[in-house]
């Protein structure tokens, strides 16, 4: 998703901020009214009302910020609002049930406009806001107003309360399925995977072993007490008299016999011998009740036996022909001493406890212990040994499991079954007493064979852990030196190299690193010597240029012009213009084997003994021989030269020369004839004392010598091979091209040419050097 824009980013984590604030502060204030008593009841209702409303609206706005029909959803939570606000408890159940619906169908988007660390945050707050607003629950707990606008407030806060914890709690959802720490650096991101993956799951295995061990022998303890009631139960069926021991409080009551006020269970003073009874008790026997179906009579009148909650007190009482008017029951008080004894057999702390009846008001022990009469049984607590608790950490009582058995209830004129549980409260020292000194060799042995297993699986977490922590470590070590590199090497630093002694593909990686530095070290090094050969090759070609005739000779009578195109920056091709006297024009064109700067330095030495030769008066065959002679002896044997030299006499017309192995001049007659000259000999450069011919012709006015290099008639165009000889510009073209425009001067005549092999070969880069010289007489 695209960045939000400021404005809105802010006033969405604004929102955040606001709901997260106003659930602590309601938290605070109920805790200061019911863990301290610091504060009225009232005020406390409507504090925490209005403060959770406050949050439940900053919530609102957040998600009505982004999200589909906001018009129509404002219409829906504002009728909410209206229902809980009139219809009390009821409104208020459907307030939450609509606002969930509403919850549940957001794609919360409105967190993807703020960021990704402070989406981070926001599941932090998130987390504590979830923890507290369950919390704030607590403040139901106070005395409800029936109406007004306490009531009111009431009402609005529990729809508020409900509805943030399905705000946050989708919140979180979402925010843990797209939450990205794109924030956070390499090592904390890694920190952060190795806590989920290694320390969280070793803490949930260690509190779900706690949670097994206070479960499983805690609950295997509390059943010990529900087996030793039912085996009271049984006894007392068989009709054992139980009086004396293991019970201190009993009665006797037969109907007719025994008068009504002398019945120790008051609730039944007037309704005992009611014809009701047999009806009613048939009815609580005939359901599934555990303790006494085995024992119920579907038929009247009734024998049976079981545990009975009577006036607060639980009794086990034997009917015997109930319904009748020789009914008869005997009785025995679940009291002090019985609770006593099994304390004493359990080993462990005693508190029962039923639900189920009016409620009644907390109060609280001697201990200052806060206790809860629960509807029904108040509940009792006998401590093994003691009553009261050791003020040491392992004297004192802790919860340890837990157990229930099902008991009739006699409230009035009513018959009904209710629940008792059982809770264990042990010593940390018993425990020790029990399973570790050797009282009970069986505890012992299983507690000593899962400690043994606990602590390998604890050695084998531990290991996994740090294991995990040493992976992470290398790869955050070794990423952070590629890091390192990386940036050394932007600044310039090609010498920079990391040593990662990974056999992974970290270290594949840093070893690509390094053959790439050293490449890009070797590049550069490659790059300022091309650049130094670059400057050195256009001085090369300055000098080049310098060489070959800065102009065209201004002649009588004569035209004549010249030009060369290198190939690369310097050239192997040559031509040259040598005035001799006031009378003769010495023309030469040559074309060196190779190219780039081999070329050129041999050229310039055909050059240097070109000119060192013609000063001394000779015949253009004997200069040629001893050019020849001077390359032969300056040169590789590999190397050689095409060569051709010409005298131009400027008052007869006539023209001598010498063709050494070059292309043969072409000479334009004025009939439009072509005559080639080809007298010479050999290549310079081939063979030492090589004699020359020459060959005298006569130009008339109007008639043209051609002289050029193979880089004009071996000009390929941009489709055909280079090699190939269809595709080349060929003699004919360039004979055609000197017919058409023998009537322009030597200039126009050598532009033609030009512009001709530039068509011909349509942009292809040039594949040879281009030399070109044409001599006119003027008509």
């Amino acid at each position: 998703m695209k960045n939000a824009p400021a404005p809105l980013a802010r006033r969405l984590w604004r929102c955040v901020i606001l709901n997260a604030l106003f659930i602590l502060v309601a938290a605070l204030v109920t805790f200061l009214h019911l863990d301290r008593q610091l504060l009225t009841p009232a005020f406390t209702q409507v504090t925490v009302s209005v403060l959770l409303g406050l949050s439940w609206l900053a919530a609102l706005r957040f998600l009505l910020s982004d999200t589909w029909g906001r018009w129509l959803w404002l219409v829906v939570l504002a009728g909410t609002f209206l229902l809980v606000v009139t219809q009390g408890s009821v409104g208020m159940g459907f307030g939450i049930a609509l606002s969930h619906i509403f919850l549940t169908m957001r794609q919360y988007q409105s967190w993807r406009h703020i960021s990704d660390r402070r989406r981070a945050v926001g599941f932090g707050l998130g987390l504590l806001a979830l923890v507290l607003v369950v919390f704030c629950h607590r403040f139901w707990a106070l005395e409800a107003p029936e109406s007004g606008f306490l009531a009111v407030l009431r009402h609005v806060g529990g729809w508020s309360l409900w509805s943030l914890v399905g705000f946050w709690f989708w919140s979180l959802f979402h925010l843990a399925i797209h939450m990205r720490l794109h924030f956070l650096r390499l090592r904390p991101k890694l920190a952060v995977s190795a806590i989920l993956i290694g320390f969280v799951p070793l803490v949930l295995v260690l509190v779900m072993g706690v949670m097994i061990f206070y479960t499983g022998l805690g609950g295997a303890r509390a059943q010990r007490a529900s087996n030793i009631l039912e085996g009271w139960r049984q006894e007392a069926h068989r009709g054992a008299d139980l009086s004396g021991a293991p019970f201190d409080t009993t009665f006797v009551w037969s109907a007719g016999v025994i008068p009504l006020d002398r019945n120790p269970i008051s609730p039944l003073s007037t309704t005992l011998e009611a014809p009701w009874w047999a009806g009613q008790l048939d009815k609580a026997l005939s359901s599934e009740i555990r303790v006494n179906r085995q024992d119920t009579l579907r038929e009247s009148p009734i024998d049976t036996t079981g545990w009975f909650l009577v006036d607060q007190e639980i009794w086990l009482m034997q009917w015997q022909d109930a319904g009748t008017d020789r009914a008869r029951t005997r009785g025995w008080l679940l009291g002090q001493a019985p609770l006593e004894q099994l304390s004493e057999v359990l080993t462990a702390g005693l508190d029962i406890t039923s639900f189920g009846g009016s409620g009644e008001d907390p109060t609280s022990d001697s201990r200052g212990e806060s206790e809860t009469l629960r509807r029904g049984y108040p509940g009792r607590k006998i401590s093994y040994r003691d009553v009261s608790d050791d003020p040491a950490f392992w004297g004192k009582f802790r919860f340890f499991g837990s157990s229930m058995f099902e008991v009739i209830n006699l409230r009035g004129d009513r018959v009904s079954e209710t629940t008792v549980f059982i809770n264990l409260r042990v010593r940390w020292q018993d425990l020790r007493k029990e399973f570790l000194e050797g009282e009970n060799n069986i505890n012992v042995a299983v507690v000593v064979s899962l400690g043994v297993v606990a602590t390998l699986f604890l050695i084998l977490e531990i290991f996994a852990f740090m294991f995990g922590l040493r992976i992470t470590e290398g790869f955050v070590t070794a990423v952070h030196k590629l890091d390192r590199g990386t940036k050394a090497l932007t600044a310039g630093d090609l010498d920079t190299v990391i040593d990662i002694p990974n056999d992974d593909e970290l270290g594949d990686l840093a070893h690509s690193f390094n053959e790439m530095t050293k490449s890009i070290r070797q590049g550069r090094e490659d790059a300022l010597a091309n650049e130094r050969l670059t400057r050195e090759l256009e001085t090369a070609r300055g000098i080049q240029e310098r060489l070959l005739p800065a102009g065209e000779p201004e002649l009588a009578g004569f035209e004549v012009t010249g030009a060369s195109i290198p190939s690369r920056e310097i050239g192997g091709d040559y031509f040259d213009f040598l005035m001799q006297d006031d009378r003769h024009l010495g023309v030469a064109i040559g074309d060196v084997s190779g190219k780039g700067m081999p070329a050129a330095l041999l050229m310039s030495n055909l050059q240097a003994s070109l000119q060192g030769q013609v000063i001394h008066p000779s015949s253009v065959a004997e200069i040629v021989t001893r050019v020849n002679n001077l390359i032969v002896g300056s040169t590789d044997p590999h190397m050689f030269a095409t060569f051709f030299y010409g005298l131009l006499d400027l008052t007869s017309g006539t023209f001598t020369s010498t063709n050494a192995g070059h292309n043969p001049p072409l000479v334009l007659r004025n009939d439009g004839s072509i005559e080639l000259l080809k007298t010479g000999g050999l290549l310079l450069g081939m063979v030492s004392g090589v004699v020359y011919k020459q060959e005298t012709i006569t130009l008339e006015p109007g008639e043209i010598i051609v002289m050029y290099t193979d880089g004009i008639t071996e000009a390929v165009g941009p489709s055909a091979e280079e090699d190939d000889p269809e595709a080349m510009f060929g003699e004919e073209p360039l004979i055609e091209v000197v017919r058409r425009s023998s009537h322009l001067p030597a200039v126009g005549i050598k532009e033609a040419i030009l512009d001709a092999v530039s068509q011909h070969t349509q942009g292809v880069a040039q594949s040879d050097d281009i030399t070109l010289v044409v001599v006119r007489r003027q008509g």
